[in-house]
């Protein structure tokens, strides 16, 4: 079975993610989901399936099939955002593994306060990303 990862931002930490997916598993379905036209047609480049869109928004989620997502990489450059798509993402997907990469450490226990996100901390903070 392949596995099907949606990546919520297509920014350097979102663009390593599908680089790191396309190394250990070639065969995984990935869909990309950007607000910016650029970096969906990169992603598309790279072997995504993307869309334009945001991830808080419940049209771009049906269109990205996060009902059915194995895992959702959120890698948006801000935290508010990303705690609002882990909220609007959980709904359509209670049982997939959310892992979100966090700007402010601070922020980790909003996201591990509920136990439904795996959270990785991103190590340099001049990196910017979409």
């Amino acid at each position: 079975m392949t596995d099907h990862i949606l990546v919520i931002g297509y920014g350097d930490t979102g663009r390593r993610a599908v680089n790191s997916v396309l190394a250990s598993q070639p065969d995984a379905r990935l869909t990309v989901l950007d607000t910016d036209f650029l970096a969906v047609a990169e992603a598309t480049a790279n072997g995504a399936t993307a869309f334009v869109g945001d991830g808080r928004d419940r049209c771009a989620l049906d269109r990205t099939s996060a009902d059915s997502a194995d895992r959702v990489i959120v890698a948006v450059p801000d935290d508010l955002n990303a705690f609002l798509i882990t909220r609007a993402v959980r709904p359509y997907n209670p049982d997939t593994l959310i892992v979100v990469v966090l700007r402010e450490p601070e922020n980790h226990a909003i996201f591990a306060s509920g136990g439904i996100v795996t959270i990785h901390m991103r190590q340099n903070t001049d990196d910017q990303q979409t």
